[in-house]
């Protein structure tokens, strides 16, 4: 059976940006993240399974990190998530990271966003 687990709209700060004052007051951003995962039965064990709080961790341990991209930030989750994840049969894991505000003047651009995908 695939099992899908997600965790949406995870609402953190970043120290991440091209500019000097991205990296300063740090950038909102919402992340939603989505693991699956092959289990050949379910039980009540929590090591049979992910854990939201381990994928909350992750989120929260790389967003002390300074990043120029957003891609650098998704990289270095999709990584760590899978050595974490390792003893289940991974199919896939996806991060998408979106940022509602830029800093330069005249956009009309109401969010933009990034998303990367890793499959087994």
């Amino acid at each position: 059976m695939l099992i899908l687990v997600s965790v949406q709209k995870s609402h953190l700060f970043l120290p991440i940006g091209w500019y000097n004052d991205e990296i300063r007051i740090k950038t909102e951003v919402f992340i939603d993240v989505d693991v699956q995962y092959e289990s050949i039965g379910v039980n009540d064990e929590l090591e049979n399974t992910i854990d939201y709080a381990e994928i909350h961790r992750l989120l929260k341990a790389l967003s002390v990190n300074s990043y120029k991209l957003l891609e650098s930030f998704g990289e270095d989750f999709l990584r760590q998530s899978k050595e974490k994840f390792a003893h289940l049969n991974l199919k896939f894991i996806k991060i998408r990271i979106q940022k509602p505000q830029i800093l330069e003047s005249g956009s009309d651009c109401e969010s933009q966003f990034i998303e990367m995908k890793v499959e087994f």
